[in-house]
């Protein structure tokens, strides 16, 4: 948290505010700057803490972000641009892997960035061509406050995807989607591989099963599902060996095919930062990360998952775990 107020300050925007909204009251060195202000709310879901924010906000655009991310100077800047070049009601922009990452942070950074693993939502994690979407994270998001009070801000029931119904409602209400820009960039940490990181993949996995179930206009997307066709795949295709040989033989195939692409992935990967201990813990986290979101995406389908808030680091005011 600390982290993101010290870059709030350097934004090169002036006409912005910064309301923090806290489980407890929380102190900060503002120097007297009035353009932040901390909400203690006591305990409660982030889709219920955002829209208390939201309710307090004075500015025609609300902007979520998270306390792992911070922006970089020209962030407001470039959004602004982005607003008045386009007709749009909501915007979401890039969360990249820090700079300064630890190396464990990084590699959960590059098996999110790679291809195999986001597939058509990598424009999430690194700048891509501007584009119209349907879905994205509060980690990175504005929406113009007159829009988010139309479809009544966040529902407190889900997290993590209090996001998407929020988005959901949103292009259900004004009847298309809202854009994509790459230039106003956040930097958002990285959970750590293996277990973090793949704590959050589980969650992530299971409400978008869920939502596939429940909320099919933005979350039946086939990208979602090929992960848990692989995974249903990779443990009972061998069961064609009993069926038909040549079917067996495809069954290996294929799974030779996605061994070498995740190796080869890994080491791409660790090629081009120049750090080849990369290789062996990222191709790792691909595999890894689609097992474990294939096997919750399931779960998700079949079983409704349990809101479970987590506790958080009274120092530094961010959230522990996965």
């Amino acid at each position: 948290m600390k982290e993101s107020i010290d870059h709030l300050k350097e934004l090169d925007y002036a006409d912005f505010e910064v309301l923090i909204v806290s489980d407890s009251t929380e102190t900060f060195d503002f120097k007297n700057d009035t353009r932040f202000r901390i909400i203690s709310s006591g305990p409660m879901g982030p889709g219920e803490k955002r829209n208390l924010g939201a309710k307090q906000a004075t500015g025609d655009i609300l902007v979520f972000l998270d306390d792992d991310a911070y922006p970089k100077s020209d962030w407001l800047t470039k959004a602004a641009e982005a607003f008045n070049s386009t007709d749009t009601y909501a915007l979401g922009a890039p969360a990249v892997t820090p700079l300064n990452a630890t190396f464990k942070e990084r590699c959960s950074g590059r098996v999110l960035e790679s291809f195999l693993t986001s597939a058509g939502t990598r424009y999430r994690h690194i700048p891509m061509k501007r584009k119209f979407v349907n879905d994205y994270p509060t980690v990175n998001l504005f929406v113009k406050k007159e829009a988010f009070d139309r479809v009544g801000g966040f529902i407190k029931e889900f997290w993590p995807g209090e996001d998407t119904k929020l988005c959901l409602d949103l292009l259900k209400y004004y009847k298309r989607p809202f854009l994509y820009d790459p230039a106003p960039i956040v930097y958002h940490h990285r959970r750590e591989l293996f277990l973090p990181h793949l704590k959050q993949i589980s969650r992530y996995g299971m409400h978008r099963g869920q939502f596939a179930r429940i909320f099919p206009e933005t979350s039946r997307n086939l990208s979602y599902f090929i992960p848990s066709l692989f995974v249903i795949g990779f443990v009972f295709g061998w069961l064609s060996i009993f069926i038909n040989q040549y079917l067996f033989y495809i069954y290996c195939a294929v799974v030779l095919i996605y061994i070498v692409a995740i190796h080869a992935e890994g080491f791409r990967i660790a090629i081009t930062d120049k750090d080849l201990k990369e290789a062996a813990p990222v191709h790792m986290g691909i595999a890894l990360t689609h097992f474990v979101y294939g096997i919750n995406f399931i779960i998700g389908i079949i079983k409704r998952p349990t809101l479970k808030l987590r506790s958080f680091d009274e120092k530094t005011g961010n959230y522990l775990g996965g």
